[in-house]
C-alpha cells in the first residue's frame, strides 16, 4: 500500500533531522526495496537515517535497533552500526506513524565489490562465528518479523513460485532438492539450536576494511532478523559469499573453519549445512522469478539470479548435494 511506504523528501528530511537529532548535513538516498534510507554527511561523521515501512511493528524494529545495543557489549570485538539517540534520548521516534532511526555510516567496501582470497573468506567466517557466540545468549520477545518467505526455516513456503523458473534445467533441479529436503533436512531442524539471527548476511552487507582487504570490517542491515536455526546464518553467508566464485571447495572450506574456530557447529549442523546454503538459493532463485513475473519489463531480475543457479548446478555437480 503506497501510504505505507515512506517517500519523504530531502527537505523534510533535513527538518527531520534538525528537530530530533539535532544536525545538519549532506542528504542523499540510498537504496531501499520497501524502506526509505538516506546517508547523512556533516562536517564530523556519517550517519544513515532510517525511515520504515508501516508494515513492520513497533516490536520488530525496537529488537533491531535492541540488538545492536546490546552487540556493544556482548561483542565489543565488532564493528555493527551504532544507534544514536534522539534529543530526547529515544532510539526510535515516530512521525506520522513512520518509525525514524539514525545509525553511524561504516566506511568500508561491500564484499561483493571486493578481490576474494582464502584469508578473507576465512574472516568472514571468524566474523560471524563471533556473532553467532555473541546471539546464543540474546531474547527479545518478538511475534512478528521479516518477511515470512525469506526465512529459511520456512523455504517451502517458496515452493508455490517453482513453476514460474523459467530454467527447465533449474526447476527440475529444485524439485529434486525439495524431495530430499523434506525426506531428510526439515525433520532434523527441530533439534538444530535456536536464536535470533541476523538472517541476511550477505554480499552485499559484509563490509570488507578499506585499508586490510583480507578483513571484514562490519555487517549491517538487521531488517530480517528473526528467531531460526542459528546455524541459517553461516548457510546464508556461504550461499552468498560464493556466487561467482570457481574454487567454492577452497572457499566454502575457508569460511567453515573461520566459524566453527569460534563457535563449534555441532555435528547434525555440520551434516545439513550445504543442504540449507543450497535452499537459501531455491529461495533466491524462486523469489527473483516471482519478481519478474510482476515485472515482466525489467530484464535485470533474471540476469542477476544467473550466478545462484550457476552455483546450485556446481553443487550438486560436485556433490555437495545429493539430489
Amino acid at each position: 500500500m503506497p501510504e505505507q511506504v515512506p517517500n519523504f523528501d530531502n527537505e523534510t528530511i533535513a527538518q527531520l533531522l534538525l528537530e530530533h537529532y539535532g544536525i545538519k548535513g549532506e542528504i542523499s538516498s540510498l537504496v531501499s526495496f520497501e524502506d526509505q534510507n538516506a546517508l547523512i554527511k556533516t562536517s564530523e561523521a556519517k550517519y544513515v537515517f532510517k525511515i520504515a515501512n508501516k508494515k513492520w511493528s513497533h516490536e520488530f524494529l525496537e529488537m533491531q535497533t535492541d540488538v545492536l545495543v546490546y552487540l556493544k557489549s556482548a561483542a565489543p570485538e565488532l564493528v555493527f552500526p551504532i544507534v544514536v539517540k534522539t534529543k530526547n534520548e529515544q532510539n526510535i521516534t515516530y512521525v506520522n506513524g513512520f518509525a525514524l532511526r539514525l545509525l553511524t555510516y561504516l566506511d568500508g567496501q561491500l564484499f561483493t565489490n571486493t578481490l576474494k582470497s582464502p584469508e578473507l573468506y576465512q574472516d568472514v567466517g571468524r566474523f560471524l562465528g563471533q556473532f553467532s557466540k555473541a546471539m546464543i545468549n540474546y531474547s527479545f520477545d518478538v511475534k512478528e518479523g521479516s518477511d515470512e518467505l525469506w526465512k529459511l526455516d520456512n523455504v517451502l513456503a517458496c515452493k508455490v513460485y517453482l513453476p514460474e523458473v523459467i530454467d527447465q534445467e533449474t526447476r527440475n533441479r529444485i524439485e529434486r532438492l525439495y524431495e530430499v529436503y523434506e525426506k531428510n533436512i526439515l525433520p532434523r531442524l527441530p533439534n538444530l539450536r535456536k536464536a535470533v539471527i541476523h538472517g541476511d548476511a550477505n554480499e552485499q552487507n559484509l563490509l570488507v576494511a578499506s585499508d586490510n582487504p583480507e578483513s571484514i570490517l562490519g555487517l549491517i542491515d538487521f531488517g530480517d532478523m528473526h528467531l531460526a536455526s542459528q546455524v541459517n546464518d553461516l548457510a546464508i553467508t556461504l550461499a552468498y559469499s560464493l556466487l561467482g566464485e570457481d574454487d567454492i571447495a577452497m572457499a566454502s572450506a575457508k569460511i567453515i573453519a573461520g566459524y566453527d574456530r569460534e563457535f563449534t557447529l555441532e555435528d547434525e549442523e555440520r551434516e545439513i549445512l550445504y543442504y540449507l546454503m543450497a535452499m537459501r538459493l531455491v529461495t533466491s532463485i524462486t523469489m527473483s522469478s516471482h519478481s519478474a513475473k510482476l515485472y515482466p519489463d525489467n530484464d535485470y531480475i533474471l540476469i542477476s539470479q544467473k550466478p545462484a543457479r550457476e552455483l546450485l548446478k556446481k553443487l550438486e555437480q560436485k556433490k555437495y548435494i545429493l539430489t
